[in-house]
Order: C-alpha cells, then structure tokens, then sequence
C-alpha cells in the first residue's frame, strides 16, 4: 500500500522539480544584479584609469568614442533596455507553452463528537494539473510577434544612442581642439599687443607720441589678456564636457590630435541626394519606427483574436482523503473557453490598439521629416565650412598685409594708435574666424554622420 501512494508522489516531485531547477539559475542571476559591487561601469561611473585612459597629454579621438561605446551610461541603459526587451520575447513564448502546477496540502481537525469525547482527523491531498493551450485564433503568436518587433525597436534604439554617444564625443573633441587654438592665438595677441606697449612707451618718452597712445595700448592689452583668461576658462569646461561625453567624471587635460579632424572630414556627401539616399537604410530611428508600426498591427491581431474561442488540453491527478489508501482522480481531456461578453472591454482594447497603430504611422512619418532635416541641415552645414573656411583663408592674409602697413604707418608717424589697434583686431578676427570654420567644418561632418545614423563617419 505505502508503494502505491508513493508512486504518484514521486512523480508531483519530479514536476515540482523539473519547474525549480532553471528557476534557481535565474534567481542566483538577479540576486548578484541586486548586490551594488556587481555594477558594472555605465552602471556606475568609472576612473579613466580603471578605463586605461589618459588623464592627461595627447589622446586619440577613436579611443575616447570607443570608450563612450563600452561605457557611457546612455549607452548601456539602452542595452539593458534591449535585453528587457527580449525577456519580454521569452515571457509571451512562454504563454503558447504547456504548464504544470503541483499542490500538496496537510491538515489536522480535532471536534468534539459527543459529550464522552471527540474526534480526530487527519485530511492530506496532492497532485498536480497540466495544461496547454492549442489554438486561441493567432492571438499568442500574435503577442509574441508585437513582443518580437518590440525587440527589435529596443535594438535600434540602442542604436541610435550609440550613434548620438560617438556624436557627443567628436563635438567635445572638436571643441576642445577649437578653444585649445583660440588660446594660442590669445597668447599671441597678448604678446603683440605687450610689444606695443612697450614700444608706445618708449615714443612717448622720446615725445614723438601723446600720452593718449600709451593708454589706450594699456586698454588693448588688458582686453587681449581678458580674452586669454575667457579662452583659458572655455578650455577647462570643454574638457569637462569631453570627459563627460565619454563617460567619467573628473578633471583632465587631454590634447586633441589634429589629425583626426581631417579623417572626419573626409566622410563629405557629393550632393544631398546622395545623402538622403544613405540615409534610408542606415538610420535606426526610421527602423526602429517601422517596427513599432509592426509591432502595433500584432497587437490588434492579439486583440481580435481575443474575441474568439480558445482550445486548451488539460491533464490532471489528485489524491485525497483522511487515510490512506487515499482515493484518487485522473482527468485528461480539451476544453473551450469563451466569453462571449465582457462588458465591451475587448471591443475597447481593439479600438485603443487601432488608435496606437495610428499613432506609431504618425511617429513614423515624424521621424522620416526630421531624418530629412537633420540631413539637410548637416549637408549645408559643411557646404557653408568649406566656403568660409575658404575665404577665411584669404581674410587672414589681408588681415596680416593691412597690419604690416597700419605698423609701417604708426612707425612713421603716419597713421594713429586707433588705425594699428584696429588692424591687429581685424587679424585676431580673421584668425579666429578660421579657427571657427575649421572646427565647424568637422563637427558638421560628424554631425552629418549621426544623422544619415552611422557610429564611424566613414561609407
């Protein structure tokens, strides 16, 4: 007898345990997510010495993007947005799969029988019910396809940070090499204008110029030197802003290479049809709209097909009694559901996924309008940098030749200190306006390579 009823419990047991043994995997996985030291960077913020970054002295531009890449917080969160994503995709599997549920209970009653004495019992069950639903209409499947192209969105998305991440980190490098040039020519400035003085000084001595002239080549150089500490200041918060674009957070002196501003560069489009025309299949925003779209046409099939009837099969096995030899119960067999009414919440949910469907076009078309402008802007963009780099090129010169006169003439007394104080501002303008078209020139290439959707700025 006691072999009899052990049989059957074995088998509830081996159920029981065939549904713990995966469960315990996943378990240990989410308590060592809860434990803080298993953050990893992006989870939190690194040292770029943990990074094998330079704090420091010259740095490679591909470096730093490929470091923001691995580890800016933008970045992995979208990752890990992915990777839900796709959890997600397993979960509505799971729900076209059978499933088993074992239940066991045990209980002691003790009741006064009559006034002599009472009586006791002891009631015990187990067993265990297997079901698997075999046709609903589509509407799992359907589910697991909106759960699908879900997916498939959370990827591009994580695309589209990865593009924007690389995008952030040329921009600051960009910049950086900018401020970094604007400060040479400061340093520059201040020293010419130091060598005015001076020499005003000594023409003032010898009478051959007012006082005037002394004080205003003391007003010119105080503002170069403003201009220097305002050009040192924007350095420090370029660096600062660099060092967060790749994700860390602390103080560095990084120098750019000049190099990889050319290597940028050379990424420039023949015409904007040809940009546009990149652009359709690179740009994970528009693909991760079209999935969304996809997505919301399954979810209306879902819906629809939950009007309908489903067909399940069910099996089952159950003992129970106060004693043994417990009586037993076996069940195996189809059965339908349906609910015919539920006081038009399906109807509802239809017409809400409707709107949804309508919604994602909507967004769909919004994203293709403003992929069109980012191209098109970005195509100008390095249009108007080629064309003002060009002439700041010739205004430079001119800048320098009219200095060289307006000296020649000051020297001779020819020409006033206003006349020289306007030409050297003219040549630190010109000079400056290179600079900025230079910088601009790249980071509209870079620009360009984040709208048509590429990480590296190259075909």
């Amino acid at each position: 007898m006691i072999r009899r009823q052990s049989g059957p419990a074995s088998y509830v047991l081996a159920v029981a345990l065939l549904g713990a043994v995966p469960a315990c995997a996943n378990v240990h996985r989410a308590r060592f997510a809860q434990d803080p030291a298993s953050a990893v960077p992006g989870e939190r913020t690194p040292t770029a010495a943990e990074l094998g970054l330079p704090t420091s002295g010259r740095v490679a531009l591909d470096l730093l993007v490929k470091t923001a890449l691995s580890v800016h917080p933008t970045v992995v969160g979208a990752r890990r947005a992915a990777e839900a994503a796709h959890a997600r995709i397993r979960a509505a599997e799971g729900a076209t799969r059978p499933k088993a549920t074992v239940q066991t209970s045990a209980s002691y009653r003790d009741q006064s029988a009559n006034a002599t004495g009472s009586e006791e019992h002891r009631f015990e069950s187990y067993g265990f019910d297997v079901s698997w639903l075999l046709f609903d209409f589509g509407g799992r499947s359907a589910l697991v396809c909106q759960a699908a192209q879900q997916w498939i969105a959370a990827q591009l998305d994580a695309r589209t940070t990865e593009v924007d991440a690389a995008f952030a980190v040329r921009l600051g490098y960009f910049e950086l090499e900018k401020d970094i040039e604007l400060l040479a020519t400061a340093h520059e400035t201040v020293a010419q204008f130091e060598s005015h003085l001076a020499q005003v000084t000594e023409f003032e001595r010898v009478g051959s110029r007012i006082p005037y002239d002394v004080t205003k080549a003391k007003v010119d150089l105080g503002n170069a030197k403003l201009a220097e500490v305002e050009a040192r200041d924007a350095i420090l918060t370029a660096e600062a802003t660099l060092a967060n674009a790749v994700g860390i957070a602390e103080t560095v002196d990084w120098q750019p290479d000049p190099s990889d501003g050319a290597r940028v560069e050379a990424f420039a489009p023949k015409d904007f049809d040809a940009a546009w025309a990149v652009t359709l299949p690179s740009r994970p925003s528009l693909a991760a709209a079209a999935a969304r779209e996809r997505a919301a046409s399954a979810l209306i099939d879902a819906r629809v097909a939950a009007l309908y009837p489903s067909l399940s099969l069910g099996a089952g096995f159950s003992r129970t009694g106060p004693n043994p030899p417990m009586p037993w119960t076996f069940n195996l067999g189809p059965s339908v559901q349906w609910t015919p009414f539920d006081g038009f919440q399906n109807l509802a949910s239809i017409d809400e996924s409707v709107a949804t469907l309508s919604s994602t076009r909507a967004a769909r078309a919004k994203e293709e309008q403003r992929a069109f402008l980012d191209v098109r802007t970005a195509w100008i963009a390095i249009e108007d940098a080629k064309r003002r780099l060009e002439l700041s090129d010739l205004l430079v010169k001119s800048a320098e030749e009219n200095l060289a006169l307006a000296q020649g003439r000051f020297a001779a007394g020819l020409g006033t200190s206003v006349d020289l104080s306007d030409a050297r501002q003219a040549l630190v303008s010109a000079r400056t306006g290179r600079i900025e078209a230079r910088a601009d020139r790249a980071i509209a290439s870079a620009r360009f390579a984040q709208a048509v959707g590429l990480v590296a700025p190259h075909p």
